[in-house]
């Protein structure tokens, strides 16, 4: 039987990249919904509700503040990772992420993925100039983003990850972070394709039982990023 993976946009291209045997089928849901909680919620039991026939259905997703909670599985079992949010995938692992949220705290994580499907930043500050000047526009942007002292770019091998790394650059310019790459480890999204979907990685929900959020594990501080409050996810 074919398994299914839901997944952000932000994944696409690591997850095609990926090569198995099985019968997959791939649906993705547009980035712009994780500013909106609630909508990428109601999104993502639509496509769960809609979905039968499948061996079972894997949710390339984390918590992703707090959407994921009080999903139902449909008629096939539901595995999701144990992460907040898709940081840890690009980076191969919960730890490794909590490792370098440590490490920097303030930090802006960027992929491939994130640049292509994220909002342009030049463009949400180009509109605030024009709404209230360019000294005010300045201010609101060094407000919104104080919290941050570096932007970190992961590189998982997509095409056009070159010309994703430059604006990248041109970001961490105008917001005055300093910028870093480092390299993506793609093992976890490998083993989201193929399996083993082992516990310690991977929740496991019976059809149609609910997610709820204590079975992310999340610990304090994980995923944290500006001020230690939010992830970029929810940013961008």
């Amino acid at each position: 039987m074919t398994i299914k993976i839901i997944a952000c946009e932000v994944m696409r291209e690591e997850l095609l990249a990926v090569k198995t045997e099985r019968d997959i089928e791939i649906e993705v849901v547009p980035m712009g919904l994780h500013s909106h909680p609630k909508k990428l919620h109601c999104e993502l039991q639509r496509l769960l509700n809609d979905s039968v026939g499948y061996e079972k259905i894997i949710l390339s997703f984390g918590l992703c503040g707090g959407a994921a909670k009080g999903l139902q599985a449909g008629a096939s079992p539901l595995v999701i990772p144990q992460v907040h949010d898709c940081i840890s995938l690009f980076l191969g692992s919960r730890e490794r992420y909590d490792c370098l949220s440590k490490e920097e705290p303030g930090t802006f994580y960027f992929t491939c993925g994130w640049m292509t499907a994220g909002k342009d930043i030049f463009s949400e500050h180009q509109r605030t100039i024009e709404k209230y000047g360019e000294k005010k526009a300045l201010r609101i942007l060094s407000r919104m983003y104080n919290g941050y002292r570096r932007i970190l770019f992961i590189h998982t091998g997509c095409q056009e990850e070159e010309r994703s790394l430059r604006k990248s650059y041109e970001q961490a310019e105008l917001l005055n972070l300093r910028h870093e790459t480092i390299p993506g480890d793609l093992s976890y999204i490998g083993n989201l394709v193929n399996g083993p979907w082992c516990r310690d990685l991977f929740i496991h929900i019976a059809p149609y039982e609910t997610v709820r959020e204590e079975q992310f594990g999340i610990g304090v501080g994980q995923g944290l990023s500006k001020k230690g409050a939010k992830s970029n996810e929810i940013i961008i």
